[in-house]
């Protein structure tokens, strides 16, 4: 047993992918100097290597621009996730020969590779201290990498003298930066002595109610570039959608122009100007409008009023005359419908609403709780046509269901909602997601990284009912960066009624280093007493330019002196002869430091372990590590922490749920004729590992792993976005991701009815847990790309087999309006590694999963090491293309190689007794005499095979004595099947009762009558 503890985490967060190279920091450069135009393209990382590009350290932290060995594509990078002060890093090009008089200009473009937004800086100037050159851009980089284009990069210097230059990129991120920059080019531009300015007035004004038509106006350029006169224009060329629609030759500077477009269409257009004068073109100048009828708004400002009464109203704000695009919308012809979103479908509940209310009854306060997402719809006349013209969704959710009892935690733990429904506020840009770093090293806390128009977020929070709490406060932890924009504000909503805020924490008045940090907040001003059904649900709004915001372990309790919390973390399962590794959290919730307490782990009710607790702070988490491994046969067995401290002012939650671990079987193969004499000398045959048939259902790994799954390699190709549930969550979700260990019986947010159906459609081929691949989503372009690869084959030639099924599959389903079909997949082998580049494909034609577990035969020529299912569905929202879903893969066959005996494990009465080496095939129990509670001399006895790469399942049973001794007794009139069956005598006759002779047997472990 060991003992970790948690009060304030406050290492430095690290880059776990994308480690620059280091570079030591150089002034002058040895390139140069070069001709303009010139390029570099980062594609050899000499250019800093040689000095020809230069970096300077201005805040000497260690940490500046390099390359980067795992980013595809070509850019040079700052990785400053171990940041401690914010960036002052320059990036310095070597030396360029620029002319007197002439205009230079730089591109390029960068990404954020995670965080929030990156701030960058374009400086050009002479001699090597790039401080001192001229700021010719200062831009925030929003874009994210890997989800679209790049900010653009640019800027524009005059040379005042002919010499050498040097441009430079000066990064100033805040802390947890990174940055990529794209290859840059400078070259000269034309003189801007010459060039006309460009329009700086251009307007268009539509047609009024929707009227089909436009007018734009502008003003002839009357200056050059640089803001000396024009005498003459060539030309004005007027575009509409990039095509010209009108030419203005020989315009006169400064004279007003105003253009009547009668040919314009219903719909948005762009219209834009360009100016010519000594054929040298202006910049280009665009405005878009949308000229005639709009589509309306989706229904805004929703709000659902909880009566508290088991009906609920639903207010929005009448439609607005202006549309999605700026265009017109006649709201008196307005119509409104309500529905439910469940699991991607809609239920009516209202329809063709005139007003902008509606009442929903049958609200439930009893059950789990759950969010009920309400989609509502804004109908308005068309002036063309006989058919409505129709907004997007407004949304807003609605929790149901009996609130969450004080003390309410929540941790996130393992990347995944512990005690919801949370949900994420649609009416915020910003989005919250989930994060590994966490406070008390459970791998999940809440996560907001800010960009470009995308500044704010809230997630909002369950019921909780707080009205027999005496001292009601929330508190939680936060990842504190000082003196940056960061701004926490949590808000409650009172009883579904009305929104009253409780405190904020602002980063800017901040000081102090950086790391974890906890708050606490009064709640007497929400107070429920007296309510019937009433609750408050906790509101948390992250706001920040470029500051990360990261939350966890939120608590809302009764602030007592002493009040200890236990809490257990244990797996879903166990392999068979394995220890589970149980886990006891110990949580101070009282105001008062606690001292003097014991946390005691129980199997199956009864106490196991105890250990002596230490000091806890306030708000401090103790995590106390137990193993325990259960006995062979034994099928599942159920675990519970719980602190006993006499002090303790509420006890309520000094237990822990009863949890429950099953006990899962090895793929790998087992001994099968394992035998004992009346001595106590058991014997076995060596294993045979040269072509073995392993049928693996993935039982033994753990739910929601998307790495480390066995000897399987999965290989995410496309790396894109994935689909989730709406409102059901589990670990990893959205998550990029190749397969995932999928248990459908372990989602949260979703209860009753719902649950079961989910659970039924998602179920594995056999078992309760299968490999699962999500399709990558259609907005990415990017088809799905998910290797599931095998552990070794034997090399022979065989055939393999597996099952697969399209859970998502609408069409067969018989889904009225389906939005997925069947899923493709196509197989491959490899007669060298598990590298992607390595397989072949074996067929023509993509295979088809569809709703329905079916079975699939494969061929593989001899010298095939490796096998590979790989998902490839893609799609896009057509009627005649379905969007990628879901593709499942359970109970996988084949012959495998690569195994390696190293050993073999004993075990007498289900305990482990002797550990042997691979070459050992015997051993003599020199106890066999004695009593393990079933009489002298009677014992049961089974062997588990150490393979290199894990353990196998358990060996047959064989016994000493009485087979029967401590067995309890069953009596069958029926069948059982594919359970081996012993006679009393310990002769195995085969795994069903169906065939043998009435008498008395042991099956499973028990004493079988069969009459």
């Amino acid at each position: 047993m060991r003992k970790t503890f948690q009060v304030l985490f406050s290492a430095l967060l690290a880059a776990t992918t994308l480690a620059p190279s280091t570079v030591k920091a150089q002034t002058p450069s040895t390139g140069g100097p070069y001709d303009v135009p010139y390029s570099c393209l980062w594609n050899d990382q000499k250019v800093l290597v040689n000095k020809e590009w230069t970096v300077e350290d201005k805040n000497n932290d260690g940490i500046t621009w390099g390359f980067s060995n795992d980013v595809p594509g070509s850019f040079i990078s700052y990785i400053g996730t171990a940041q401690k002060q914010d960036a002052d890093d320059w990036l310095v090009s070597p030396y360029l020969a620029f002319e007197a008089g002439k205009t230079y200009k730089v591109e390029t473009g960068g990404f954020k590779a995670m965080g929030g937004s990156q701030k960058l800086a374009v400086a050009i100037g002479t001699g090597d201290d790039p401080t001192t050159y001229k700021v010719v851009g200062d831009y925030t980089i929003s874009a994210t990498y890997g989800g679209g284009g790049a900010t653009p990069v640019e800027g524009e210097f005059i040379a005042p003298t002919t010499g050498k230059y040097r441009v430079a990129f000066h990064c100033t991120s805040n802390q947890r930066a990174y940055l990529l920059l794209l290859p840059v080019k400078v070259f000269a531009q034309a003189a801007l002595a010459v060039r006309p300015a460009a329009v700086n007035d251009l307007n268009v004004e539509v047609g009024a109610k929707g009227a089909v038509s436009a007018k734009v106006s502008f003003t002839i350029p009357s200056t050059d570039y640089a803001g000396n006169p024009l005498s003459s224009l060539t030309r004005v060329q007027l575009y509409r959608d990039y095509v010209v629609v009108k030419n203005f030759d020989s315009p006169k500077p400064g004279e007003k122009v105003v253009w009547q477009d009668e040919e314009v269409l219903t719909g948005e257009h762009t219209y834009s100007v360009i100016s010519t004068a000594n054929d040298l073109r202006s910049d280009e100048v665009a405005k878009k409008a949308y000229v005639g009828y709009d589509r309306p708004l989706p229904p805004q400002n929703i709000k659902i009023h909880d009566n508290l009464d088991g009906t609920a109203a639903i207010t929005w704000d009448p439609v607005s005359e202006v549309g999605m695009h700026g265009g017109y919308v006649d709201p008196k012809t307005a119509e409104y419908c309500v529905y439910t979103l469940e699991y991607g479908y809609l239920r009516e509940v209202e329809m063709g609403l005139p007003e902008t209310k509606c009442v929903v009854e049958k609200v439930n306060y009893d059950g789990a709780q759950s969010a009920v997402q309400y989609a509502l719809l804004t109908y308005v006349d068309s002036p063309t046509s006989d058919t409505a013209v129709v907004s997007d969704y407004g949304r807003e959710a609605f929790l149901i269901g009996q609130a969450h009892e004080v003390p309410y935690y929540e941790s996130f733990a393992n990347k995944s909602l512990q005690k919801g429904p949370w949900v994420i506020d649609a009416n915020c840009a910003g989005k919250f997601g989930l994060s590994e770093d966490a406070q008390d090293e459970d791998a999940g806390s809440l996560v907001f990284n800010p960009s470009t128009g995308s500044t704010l977020a809230c997630i909002q929070g369950p019921k909780v009912d707080i009205a027999n709490a005496g001292n009601p406060q929330i508190v939680f932890w936060y990842y504190a960066y000082p003196g940056t924009d960061g701004k926490i504000t949590v808000k409650v909503n009172r009883n579904g009624q009305e929104m009253v805020e409780v405190g904020t924490v602002d980063y800017s008045t901040l000081s102090g280093k950086m790391g974890w940090r906890s708050v606490a907040m009064d709640l007497k001003s929400v107070s429920t007493v007296g309510v019937k059904n009433g609750y408050i649900r906790p509101y948390f709004y992250a706001e920040g330019l470029s500051t990360s915001i990261m939350i966890d372990n939120i608590k809302i309790y009764d602030a007592i002196a002493n009040n200890l919390a236990a809490d257990i973390d244990a797996p879903a399962h166990v392999q068979s002869g394995k220890a589970a590794q149980l886990n006891v959290k110990v949580t101070n919730l009282g105001t008062a430091k606690a001292s003097g307490y014991k946390v005691h782990l129980f199997i199956d009710g009864k106490k196991f372990e105890t250990e002596e607790g230490e000091d806890l702070e306030p708000n401090a988490v103790a995590t106390y590590e137990f193993a325990y491994t259960p006995k062979l046969h034994v099928g599942k067995f159920t675990v519970r922490g719980e602190v006993e401290w006499a002090a303790d002012m509420f006890q309520d939650n000094n237990k822990s749920i009863d949890y429950t671990v099953e006990v899962v079987s090895s793929p790998l193969p087992a001994i099968s004729d394992l035998a004992a004499t009346d001595k106590g000398v058991l014997t076995w045959s060596a294993m045979d590992v040269d072509g073995v048939k392993v049928t693996d259902d993935f039982e033994s790994y753990t739910p929601w792993s998307i790495a480390r799954v066995g000897d399987w390699t999965l290989y995410d190709g496309d790396k894109g976005t994935v689909y989730t549930f709406g409102g059901i969550q589990h670990p990893n979700s959205g998550v990029a991701q190749a397969y995932i260990v999928f248990n459908p019986w372990q989602v949260s947010g979703i209860t009753g009815s719902n649950w079961q159906m989910f659970a039924d459609i998602f179920a594995p081929h056999s078992g309760k847990q299968s490999m699962m691949s999500t399709g990558t989503t259609i907005d990415t372009g990017t088809p799905t790309n998910n290797w599931l690869i095998t552990p070794e084959l034997s090399g022979e030639e065989q055939t393999i087999s597996f099952w697969v099924n399209a859970p998502g599959d609408e069409v067969n389903r018989g889904e009225q309006y389906p939005n997925s079909g069947p899923e493709t997949f196509d197989i491959y082998y490899s007669e060298d590694d598990t590298n992607a580049n390595s397989f072949i494909k074996i067929n023509k034609d993509s295979y088809e999963a569809v709703y329905k577990w079916t079975k699939y035969d494969i061929a593989l020529p001899e010298g095939a090491k490796y096998f590979a299912i790989v998902h490839t569905s893609t799609g896009s929202l057509t009627s005649y293309n379905y969007e990628p879903d879901r593709l499942c893969v359970d109970d996988v066959t084949y012959r495998a190689g690569g195994l390696r005996v190293m050993g073999y494990n004993v075990y007498r009465d289900g305990v482990l007794v002797k550990k042997l080496d691979g070459k050992t095939t015997t051993w003599t129990d020199e106890k066999y005499t004695d009593d393990n509670g079933y009489g002298a001399g009677n014992h049961k006895y089974n062997v588990i095979v150490v393979y290199a790469n894990g353990e196998s399942n358990v060996s047959n049973t064989v016994y000493v004595g009485d087979p029967a001794a401590g067995v309890d007794s069953v009596v069958v009139n029926g069948v059982k099947t594919n359970n081996r069956v012993y006679t009393i005598n310990g002769k195995y006759v085969g795994n069903s009762l169906k065939d043998v002779k009435q008498g008395l047997y042991i099956q499973n472990g028990k004493k079988v009558v069969v009459k």
